[in-house]
């Protein structure tokens, strides 16, 4: 894909189409690398990735794709679960996306043979922010421009529905109280 010549980069990975979103994990799993994820227009890219800034015989960027997700539809936002781990047997890569068609999506693999994915409906407008409970990962919420701030959990349930006098733009969990976002 041309790169746009009037922007200058510090590092750039190749891909094969426009990306909408990317997003590092920002939990440890468990690996030397950063794991990153982005998404483009019916797919998700998981790669892991080390800077030269992290490590002294790598220059510039060090990148590897591990996994290519076919999701179908543009993709608008990711979110990382804390439960992603590299250094497991097997290792567990988990994340959710939330996409053009107001649904959120929760991929859980094992980069082999696992690879499986729920769709979470009830949003009635765009998905504006998605995040995993930081402490156990057992649960989602997510924000929208239908008012809403839901909560899910990992069966695709939604457990908690809270009207907004907004469009929701962004959610995040308190850092330790888990009970509060």
């Amino acid at each position: 894909m041309k790169q746009d010549a009037s922007r200058n980069a510090a590092y750039t990975v190749d891909c094969e189409d426009y990306v909408h979103v990317v997003e590092f994990n920002p939990f440890e799993n468990g690996d030397s690398g950063n794991l990153i994820a982005y998404g483009g227009n019916n797919y998700v890219v998981i790669g892991t990735c080390t800077f030269q800034e992290e490590e002294a015989d790598v220059e510039g960027i060090q990148y590897k794709t591990l996994r290519t997700f076919h999701h179908g539809v543009r993709v608008d936002g990711i979110a990382w679960s804390p439960e992603t781990r590299l250094d497991s047997l097997p290792p567990l890569i988990k994340f959710c996306t939330s996409a053009a068609d107001m649904k959120i999506r929760l991929f859980t693999s094992d980069l082999q043979d696992k690879n499986e994915y729920k769709v979470l409906e009830g949003h009635t407008d765009f998905i504006n922010g998605l995040v995993f409970d930081p402490k156990e990962g057992q649960e989602i919420a997510s924000v929208s421009d239908d008012h809403t701030c839901r909560i899910w959990n990992l069966e695709g349930v939604q457990t908690a529905h809270f009207v907004l006098h907004s469009p929701g733009m962004s959610v995040c969990w308190h850092p330790e109280e888990t009970f509060k976002i």
